[in-house]
């Protein structure tokens, strides 16, 4: 019996999937995201609409064969499977080929390194099917190997131009080729390329909300603001009586705009966005995002309680939540809501820096203990980070280990860049060993840098006074 990776896999592949990965081809939309390489999964492709009726599902000779390879593969039989697969392929060559069919069960089955090398074998085996060099373009895509999917990818519409084995299967191959050379000319910013080829996936399967965004942002990265906020709000029309909606349109143009530097539309347009969609939990999100970026801490205030008291749940509500909190200095609210989320999540660092960062700011001994340990820790699971360095540093200053404190903080900078709130611990440490210049220049740095860090106003503040 053979087996991959020293183990059996899970049974976890039916009868019913069997029908669906051989017989047709439906290539899953992911969900738009913009200026963002989609996530590709080629187990993704298994699925579909229609069975091409050259296929007959209840002979029963097809059947039997499809128990057989399902029967092997989920006894890890992989080259029984195979032959059993190939023998079908023989009789029936309208159906997907072998080596695809096993990829997308092992992807069923999480086993990455084995999709791979099928879908390289098939190629091989199987060298006129247009199928395995578009997953392979896909997979490419994903990794940010965009030389080598641009080449997959003439390679599939080439193959795929003279495939006539199933035309339902051709038809939904065209449609998936569509999609991801649309998503390849995104990954390498040929904005005009990718508005034709939208324009082709439109014409061929219909206009969606999805595609109308997609060329909105084609548009607007060719510097045709006004027409990709009609585009936008065409979306929005679409799927007005629909139960799950895309980012509003305003929401959209602002997070274009914050993409460009242009920080003043970017400010009304989540402005419009928010005033039209009060209730939209996205757009709370970035609406907060904005105001904490700009210091605007206490009209983000009662925003982040909103988007909250909504979804008490939400880890993100519960982030933006704790940041406003640690930013306000409500070290005891940041301590409550940092410490829920690390509960849910007790691995992730970034929750066990802002808890660190909230109680060393408290009048107790105790906490301060706390909020050491947990500096103590995240620089033991991440000793490259600077950042959680610079925490360490600075939660020792609080705790009045000033020699302690300085070796922490000259190790966060032994890259040679310091972020803005590491600049800021570096300046109160130069302030109490009598460095006034010193500080005054990492002050005026990390209030240059741009970027908004919890003691921004004590920054201010102290540089306001250092040069009186």
């Amino acid at each position: 019996m053979n087996t991959f990776m020293g183990g059996r896999i899970p049974r976890i592949i039916t009868i019913t999937f069997i029908f669906l990965c051989i017989f047709m081809y439906s290539s899953a939309k992911p969900q738009y995201s913009y200026a963002q390489t989609p996530d590709v999964n080629p187990s993704t492709q298994a699925g579909g609409t229609a069975i091409e009726p050259s296929a007959d599902l209840t002979d029963p000779g097809i059947q039997n064969e499809l128990k057989k390879a399902v029967d092997a593969f989920n006894a890890s039989q992989f080259t029984e499977t195979l032959n059993v697969l190939k023998a079908l392929y023989a009789k029936h060559p309208e159906i997907v080929p072998p080596r695809i069919v096993l990829a997308q069960w092992f992807a069923q089955a999480d086993l990455g390194t084995a999709v791979r090398t099928n879908l390289e074998m098939g190629t091989e085996e199987a060298p006129a099917d247009p199928e395995a060099y578009l997953l392979l373009a896909e997979i490419s895509l994903k990794q940010g190997s965009l030389t080598a999917a641009e080449a997959l990818l003439s390679q599939a519409a080439s193959k795929l131009k003279a495939y006539t084995a199933n035309p339902t299967r051709k038809q939904n191959l065209s449609r998936s080729l569509r999609r991801v050379t649309t998503d390849f000319y995104e990954a390498r910013e040929r904005w005009s390329n990718m508005e034709e080829s939208i324009n082709q996936q439109m014409e061929a399967d219909g206009t969606t909300a999805e595609l109308l965004r997609k060329k909105g942002v084609a548009v607007f990265q060719q510097k045709k603001d006004a027409e990709a906020k009609k585009l936008f709000v065409e979306a929005d029309r679409l799927e007005a009586n629909m139960e799950s909606k895309g980012l509003p349109a305003d929401a959209i143009m602002s997070r274009l705009y914050s993409l460009r530097d242009d920080n003043d539309n970017a400010r009304k347009s989540i402005e419009a966005a928010l005033e039209a969609n009060p209730a939209s939990r996205e757009v709370l999100i970035l609406s907060i995002q904005m105001k904490i970026r700009d210091d605007k801490l206490e009209e983000a205030k009662p925003l982040a309680e909103k988007l909250l008291k909504d979804d008490p749940a939400s880890l993100s509500a519960k982030e933006l939540g704790a940041t406003v909190a640690l930013y306000l200095e409500d070290y005891s609210t940041a301590e409550k809501l940092f410490e829920e989320l690390l509960l849910a999540a007790p691995m992730e660092t970034k929750h066990a820096n802002g808890l660190a960062l909230a109680l060393c700011e408290q009048d107790s001994s105790e906490k301060i203990q706390r909020a050491l340990a947990y500096a103590v820790e995240n620089v033991r699971k991440d000793q490259n980070s600077s950042e959680y360095m610079g925490t360490l540093g600075w939660v020792l200053y609080k705790a009045n280990q000033l020699e302690e404190s300085a070796n922490a903080l000259k190790q966060s900078a032994a890259s040679g860049q310091i972020n803005a709130a590491t600049a800021y611990y570096f300046a109160r440490l130069a302030v109490t060993t009598g460095k006034t210049e010193e500080a005054k220049q990492l002050l005026n740095a990390a209030l240059n840098s741009g970027s908004q860090f919890a003691k921004r106003r004590d920054a201010v503040k102290l540089l306001a006074t250092l040069s009186k």
